[in-house]
């Protein structure tokens, strides 16, 4: 199993490729160009064979710049188990576990959502493996990655992912860093090495380390920094400043209220978390999914053309984009609220997909489902 990438599907460090789901302008591209497999919709019922991920790693070949590349996961989450089967509690204070604890209190997902994963590479660590980079590349609010250059000058790039999604690495996690269940894996004939230390086991949570290394063995480095941020989490890690009215502490599974979700699909549906910023709900050939990202703003996007701005109320305009490919499909995405730097801003994206094709517009059902959240959002 390919554990869990920076960014989830398909990213890299801080250079995000044109993401399947539409909503996201062309960014400068800062690294070496990356084998990209496109991002797959977070909600769909499908599992991805093992065998295809690694054909396309085989692409890149062993003389391929690992250093600067994240692969993606074989397993789309929301195939794994559900959660639960009814919408939790949004008025108790709860993790995003309803049936499972974390590691140790430390490592509780409103905690590890605070964690500024940038911070997390300690200057002194990385000067023994080499040159740090001048700067960090953040990737969302839970990942960030450090292209160095180790001792003799070649690329080491390492990447920092905190409150990844995990599958197989729980039953896997046979040795311990810290207090901490972890598991190492190499891809074959490649340059890259994963560490991924387990913060929970359902659902299943953990923090990955990353290694690419142009010209060496990656899984030393990845250990090393594993056992830095291991010890600053639970000691006390680096935290984000919390802005007024940021998606940054917001738990997405306790947005909606149940009368919101039965809505969108109806009694009986199940839903699964999916990283720290990202939960989708599922009932019998539908989906709706809610992702909170640092992003631009959507209605800047000018690679989806067909996108249609849409009154949601409030003051707020959506950006929707209806597909129509193996099922109908909308996607609808609005500015939360702006921030300074890149990339300027915190975006809600809902998706719906409407697997079975049943007789209703998935659009008008996002339009519905975004509203139900504006209540529950935090006020810029």
């Amino acid at each position: 199993m390919v554990p869990e990438p920076l960014r989830d599907l398909g990213h890299a460090g801080g250079v995000r490729p044109a993401r399947n789901h539409g909503f996201r302008p062309q960014r400068r591209v800062e690294i070496a160009t990356v084998h990209v497999v496109p991002r797959l919709p977070r909600p769909v019922l499908a599992v991805v064979s093992a065998v295809s991920a690694l054909a396309v790693l085989a692409g890149c070949g062993a003389g391929a710049d690992l250093a600067k590349k994240t692969y993606p996961r074989s397993t789309v989450p929301a195939a794994a188990a559900p959660v639960a089967s009814k919408q939790p509690d949004s008025t108790a204070t709860r993790s995003t576990a309803p049936s499972g604890q974390p590691t140790g209190p430390a490592y509780a997902t409103d905690k590890l959502r605070l964690v500024d994963p940038c911070k997390l590479f300690d200057p002194a660590v990385l000067s023994t493996l080499g040159t740090p980079a001048e700067q960090t590349n953040p990737d969302g609010f839970s990942g960030c990655s450090d292209f160095m250059k180790d001792k003799q000058g070649t690329n080491l790039g390492i990447t920092v992912k905190v409150g990844a999604s995990l599958t197989s690495e729980v039953q896997e996690a046979n040795k311990k860093i810290g207090d901490l269940p972890s598991v190492e894996s190499k891809l074959d004939g490649s340059n890259a090495c994963f560490v991924t230390m387990v913060t929970q086991d359902n659902p299943a949570l953990g923090v990955t380390i990353q290694v690419g290394h142009e010209a060496g063995d990656p899984c030393t480095p990845a250990r090393t920094v594993a056992e830095s941020v291991a010890k600053q989490l639970k000691n006390g890690p680096p935290q984000r400043t919390v802005d007024k009215g940021t998606l940054l502490t917001v738990d997405p599974c306790v947005l909606p209220d149940q009368a919101a979700v039965d809505a969108a699909l109806g009694a009986g549906s199940h839903f699964f978390p999916y990283g720290l910023h990202n939960c989708s709900w599922t009932k019998a050939g539908a989906t709706v999914a809610v992702d909170m990202r640092p992003d631009y703003d959507p209605k800047d996007n000018k690679l989806q053309p067909n996108q249609k701005p849409v009154d949601l109320g409030n003051g707020i305009t959506g950006y929707q984009l209806a597909e129509n490919n193996s099922y109908p499909t909308c996607r609808l995405a609005w500015l939360h609220r702006k921030t300074t730097g890149d990339p300027g801003g915190e975006v809600i994206e809902i998706r719906f997909d409407n697997i079975d094709k049943a007789p209703f517009d998935p659009c008008e059902r996002s339009q519905a489902f975004a509203k139900a959240l504006f209540p529950k959002l935090p006020k810029p």
